[in-house]
């Protein structure tokens, strides 16, 4: 997304929408059903690239040399799982997703920085939006991060919790103001994060996507000033789980607790300065293979280690030791 890698010049409409069709037919004959191409506002005049979202297929380099050749492209880079190109005078994206991943990646990345947009009200309830969906952001009691959990792959019962019109969504948009106005009415928007918090990441984005500066820049002249009062962040688990039910969420999330509540206590019977006491003078390289054979050796190590006592697991961890030859170095 972007469309600076190539300094290429910005396509007219009607000359994007004539390669897009291009695109599309070659694409619907080497994998029907497999790819999305994101939707935008319907008086766009211009377009800086093209994004072209494919399911993950087996063929993969075989497909790109096929698009190379049809489409005669010289200039191309590939960075992780995105596949750039220099198309017929557009840059052309082709990001590579998950199967399950395709309509979720699809739904976000339509209708310009909407997602990016719809990703920072989700923000306020501990919950991020992106490629895969709507997900809650689980961090532990002290804050440090843990995972992201799935809570809902459905736009429109996201929209729903959001208090977003999805029927509009659905239709579309006839202008970059109408997808402006349909995320200001969202009863959670608040102007907040574009207009007080002079953020480091915010500001790059405001530099590097013109949509989002010039989202900055609708607010201040229509005087939008939204700042509707929110309960502490964790306030809202319960409210999201009664919600999306499916989830699964509280469950989820109290099986999270009690592994890590598992995790600190084995981490307490077995570590790397137990080992240490155990058979001193081993240390650095020998140490770590050592540690790591010892856990290789069991079908599931956490689950021995939770149900043995510490002396047990001390014994065993030196009649392993003395069988594998990592004995304490040398003098």
């Amino acid at each position: 997304m972007g469309g600076k890698l190539f300094n290429l010049p910005r396509m007219p409409r009607a000359q994007y929408l004539v390669l897009e069709a291009d695109v599309r037919r070659f694409l619907d004959t080497k994998i029907p059903g497999r790819y999305r191409i994101p939707r935008y506002y319907g008086d766009k005049p211009d377009f800086g690239d093209m994004d072209v979202i494919v399911a993950r297929v087996s063929n993969w380099g075989e497909l790109k040399n096929d698009i190379l050749q049809h489409f005669s492209i010289i200039d191309y880079k590939t960075v992780g799982h995105v596949f750039s190109t220099s198309l017929m005078g557009l840059q052309t994206d082709f990001f590579m997703v998950p199967e399950e991943d395709l309509e979720t990646t699809y739904t976000f990345m339509s209708f310009n920085d909407l997602g990016n947009f719809i990703g920072r009200i989700c923000r306020r309830f501990d919950l991020k939006y992106g490629e895969r969906g709507l997900e809650y952001v689980y961090r532990r009691a002290d804050g440090n991060y843990v995972e992201n959990m799935s809570v809902s792959r459905d736009f429109q019962t996201t929209c729903q919790f959001l208090g977003l019109d999805y029927s509009a969504f659905e239709k579309g948009f006839g202008s970059l103001s109408d997808v402006f106005d349909w995320v200001i009415a969202s009863p959670y928007f608040s102007v907040a994060p574009y207009v007080d918090e002079q953020t480091s990441n915010l500001q790059k984005r405001i530099g590097d996507r013109t949509t989002v500066a010039r989202f900055v820049e609708y607010l201040r002249v229509k005087n939008v000033d939204k700042r509707p009062e929110f309960r502490d962040r964790k306030d809202y688990l319960e409210d999201i789980a009664r919600f999306f039910p499916k989830a699964r969420l509280l469950e989820r999330i109290e099986s999270a607790k009690q592994a890590e509540a598992r995790s600190i206590i084995n981490s307490e019977k077995f570590n790397g300065k137990r080992v240490m006491r155990l058979l001193p003078g081993l240390e650095g390289e020998r140490l770590g293979i050592l540690i790591r054979h010892f856990k290789a050796s069991f079908a599931n190590f956490d689950d021995w280690v939770a149900n043995t006592d510490e002396r047990e697991i001390d014994a065993r961890l030196l009649s392993f030791a003395e069988a594998e030859g990592f004995g304490p170095r040398a003098n």
